[in-house]
């Protein structure tokens, strides 16, 4: 399944943002930065959908490693903290 994607630079972006934001509702937004990919816009239904399609999908690999509670202090946001130090 493929989804329409629209890219505006970042300085249209700006001057367009009410524009950007209803477009979003229908397809996704890729915002650019001299030419490369910085940034998406999704509409907030989708975006809910994505968290809690990753929360069932953390869920059953936790379930998969045998003993969850090894696991259950870790969180998915303090995965993504740490990936994003990484960079």
């Amino acid at each position: 399944m493929r989804f329409k994607t629209d890219f505006y630079s970042l300085a249209d972006a700006k001057a367009k943002f009410s524009e950007v934001v209803e477009i979003s509702e229908n397809v996704d937004v890729v915002i650019t930065k001299n030419g490369k990919p910085a940034a998406v816009i999704i509409n907030y239904e989708k975006y809910n959908k994505i968290l809690d399609f990753i929360d069932k999908v953390w869920d059953l690999y936790l379930l998969d490693l045998g003993d969850p509670s090894v696991f259950k202090d870790i969180k998915l946001e303090d995965i993504f903290d740490n990936y994003e130090k990484k960079e």
